[in-house]
């Protein structure tokens, strides 16, 4: 077997049977292969219609930098896997710039202090510093997922964040929509654009999610004010001696308490399973739906979700 080659192993215990598990890495080409026919659905990450072999080759290469990531030790940094981080890096941060549509999975923010540790890692070339090794397969394994989750270089590759490859997905009936679009007194539309911005094709996109999560966390903290605020007003008003005298004044002013105190209920309860979340909530928020049996219904409760507080 070529010196290049690793063999990586592991006891796997499953129904109380134990069992090895294995897989190759192979060093000169950057991927990761097995003796036999092997079919991994977490290779291909819930991926649709990956059909040609230098499509694979990219999942290949991430888990193959996967590899390199968990064993960093004991390894050398050639000069042209960096060089070559720096122009994916360059090339990142050129799109975030020129392109409010930009595929790379970070934002212009990150993308700029990334550009900046692959500037100091120059100085590890040919060195074993494990903790270069690992910054260096930590950043390239999430840009060679991303063209692979993007189908670069095949027919009909995505070329900007919100395009689609597998079209629309099925929506609700027109009259349901429509009688959310009136209840929801228009909100609905609005709400459902920008849920659908952070979601294509069962995959978040990970720099409008972050966007999206400190928006959502400021619109909470802004209706939690004004909820106080109303509430305060309505218990003000029922306590002045000659409103207390009109029925009709006064019916309206507890219905009004009584949305105020539900609309902050929704607000705590909300906040409560917010932050139980982890700080990098993405991942979950985005195997929760597709692990769902809802499917895209989730989506479509989240929206209404949202929209409670325009009631």
């Amino acid at each position: 077997m070529h010196p290049l080659i690793e063999l990586a192993l592991e006891l796997i215990t499953n129904d109380g049977q134990e069992k090895w598990g294995y897989y190759f890495v192979d060093h000169d080409k950057r991927i990761i292969f097995w003796f036999e026919d092997h079919e991994s659905r977490p290779l291909v990450n819930k991926i649709r219609g990956v059909e040609h072999k230098s499509h694979v080759r990219y999942a290949l290469e991430s888990q193959y930098w996967r590899h390199v990531e968990l064993f960093p030790n004991k390894r050398f940094l050639p000069e042209n896997v960096i060089v070559k981080l720096k122009e994916i890096v360059m090339f990142a941060q050129a799109e975030n710039i020129t392109s409010e549509t930009c595929l790379a999975p970070f934002a212009a923010d990150e993308v700029a202090s990334m550009l900046g540790l692959v500037d100091s890692l120059m100085r590890s070339v040919n060195e074993e510093r494990e903790h270069s090794v690992w910054i260096v397969a930590r950043f390239t394994r999430l840009f060679y997922n991303a063209k692979f989750v993007n189908f670069c270089g095949q027919p009909g590759a995505r070329l900007d964040v919100d395009q689609s490859l597998y079209g629309k997905p099925n929506a609700l009936p027109k009259w349901i929509l429509r009688f959310m679009k009136f209840t929801l007194f228009g909100s609905f539309d609005a709400q459902s654009k920008a849920i659908h911005r952070i979601w294509v094709d069962e995959t978040i996109v990970q720099p409008r999610w972050k966007n999206f999560i400190d928006r959502l966390t400021t619109e909470w903290s802004g209706y939690t004010i004004y909820s106080t605020v109303m509430l305060a007003v309505n218990i003000g008003f029922l306590a002045v001696p000659a409103v207390q005298t009109q029925m009709s004044a006064t019916l309206l002013a507890y219905l009004s308490t009584l949305c105020v105190l539900g609309s902050c209920s929704l607000f705590h309860v909300r906040d409560v399973a917010f932050y139980a979340w982890p700080r990098e909530p993405c991942s979950y928020a985005e195997s929760a739906v597709c692990t769902s049996d809802l499917g895209n219904d989730v989506l479509c409760c989240s929206v209404v979700y949202r929209d409670f507080p325009h009631c």
